[in-house]
Parts: structure tokens; sequence; C-alpha cells
């Protein structure tokens, strides 16, 4: 199972990228799940969503206990107030827009970094690298 987690802010289309990505799986034939959990609704707070693809079925139900191949940080303003590498896997991957490995500090140590870079549309940009990863 592959497993990746977005973080980003309220306002910004983080749950319609993380569902891009399960409706593409979905097509090729595998299985998704897509969690989104967040504190508040409010512009600006912080939220995560996860999404799984495999596959076979996938049974656990609950992003609380999330162990992402992926993180995906759409907002760098995040670095500091979150930590985006909490559970990552031993040798995971970052994607970030606009940041170098500089950014995440000791952090970002032991894990792969690719940066999407910040011309063009950002969307897209996301979704090619992670259909690389994914697929």
């Amino acid at each position: 199972m592959r497993e990746i987690r977005f973080h980003g802010r309220y306002g910004q289309p983080v749950a319609a990228l993380a569902n891009k990505v399960a409706a593409a799986a979905l097509t090729r034939g595998k299985y998704a799940q897509v969690f989104e959990s967040f504190a508040a609704y409010r512009p600006g707070a912080p939220l995560e969503v996860t999404v799984r693809v495999d596959n076979e079925f996938i049974r656990p139900r609950s992003a609380n206990a999330s162990s992402p191949d992926v993180v995906v940080v759409m907002d760098n303003s995040l670095l500091p107030v979150t930590d985006v590498t909490r559970g990552l896997k031993a040798g995971g991957t970052i994607v970030a827009a606009g940041i170098d490995r500089a950014a995440l500090g000791e952090r970002g140590r032991g894990f792969q970094f690719v940066a999407t870079g910040t011309d063009g549309d950002r969307q897209q940009n996301l979704l090619q690298v992670l259909a690389e990863f994914f697929f």
C-alpha cells in the first residue's frame, strides 16, 4: 500500500488535489481511500488529507495511524508550525513547491526531497510528480 499525506491550509485546494490523485488511481483499477482531517473551518487553518492507494482492498480505516510514503507540502508557511515529517517512512519523499531542503532543517534529514517549482500551474506540477510516484 502506498500512502500520501497532503499538508495545506483551509481555503487551498488540498482536498481537491487529493481527490484527483485518488480518482486517477481508481481509473487505473486500483483501490483508494481519502481522509480529511482539520481542526477548524476557518480560512488559513492547517489541514491534512491522507490518500491511500493499493492494488488490493484497503482494510485500515483511520488516518490517525498514518505512515505515509510521501508528504506533499502545499503551503510552505506550515513548516515552522507543524511537523510535516511526522510518521513519514524512512527514506520517504517530501514534495514541496518553492523551497529547498534547507528550509526543513534537521527534520529533512534522511528523506528524499522533490521541489516542484513555482512557475506555471502549481497543481499540475504536483500531479505530474505524484503520478510518477504512484503509477
